[in-house]
């Protein structure tokens, strides 16, 4: 099923995406991302059993622990996070930790998890890297997908991503294997715009933004690296935002 949906009336085009070296920090296999708005913060899997949050200093101010084989990819809803261990497990956990579901699957073909992005309609992005996939789904279902071989540039392992809750733009990372570059989709899964990333590090893995602040970090698996950068859409909407989620983060 190929991605169609509707692009928000208020995103206009704008210049291309322009992403700006802002610091890099030293993190253990950054593997996915994920902006917390009410904590204010950055939960961050490196491919283990534990999961750690860095807050607005900057430094790590908890930790919580997946029953899963591993964390591979993480994503924040207003329950908690959702984990996915790259095998086709999931489960959902508290923001302290607490098991809220357990170990389940959403369907014998959703395996190869690489990112996850859940959107304010309840439905979640996934990534699979074997397959070159982005798709969505809400519960069980497919609702639509992209397929990496097909876009040109190919994106051919893709891992982390993110949603851009102002715009609805999708924003990925292929991996050392593939192009190195990051990714950036329309609503309606036009690509906008790649960005080359190797001079800031190889074999980016995960990625998460604060859409409000302009700030985007992107994690490299190699040289275990954390970048941060300001970041500049190719779809913008400069309206106010009551849910806004910007808040000081170091």
């Amino acid at each position: 099923m190929r991605f169609l949906l509707l692009c928000f009336a208020f995103s206009t085009p704008a210049a291309a995406l322009d992403l700006t070296f802002r610091s890099a920090m030293e993190m253990g296999g950054p593997s996915s991302l994920e902006f917390d708005t009410t904590l204010c913060g950055l939960w961050i899997a490196n491919e283990s059993q534990e999961i750690a949050f860095m807050g607005a200093s900057g430094e790590i101010t908890r930790t919580l622990r997946t029953e899963l084989f591993t964390a591979k990819a993480i994503t924040v809803t207003p329950d908690g996070l959702i984990i996915a261990d790259g095998f086709g497990s999931f489960e959902s956990r508290s923001r302290d930790g607490v098991l809220l579901i357990e170990k389940y699957r959403l369907g014998p073909n959703v395996w190869d998890v690489e990112g996850l992005a859940a959107r304010p309609d309840g439905s979640i992005v996934l990534t699979q890297d074997d397959n070159a996939r982005i798709w969505a789904m809400q519960g069980k279902t497919e609702l639509w997908a992209i397929d990496g071989f097909q876009t040109q540039p190919p994106m051919t392992e893709p891992q982390g991503i993110a949603y851009d809750r102002r715009t609805g733009a999708l924003y990925a990372v292929d991996d050392w294997e593939g192009t190195n570059s990051l990714f950036e989709f329309a609503p309606d899964g036009t690509l906008l715009a790649t960005v080359p990333l190797i001079q800031y590090g190889s074999d980016p893995e995960g990625i998460a933004i604060q859409a409000d602040t302009g700030t985007m970090w992107i994690g490299f698996d190699d040289g275990n690296r954390l970048v941060t950068f300001d970041y500049l859409p190719t779809l913008r909407n400069e309206a106010e935002d009551a849910h806004s989620d910007a808040c000081a983060l170091f």
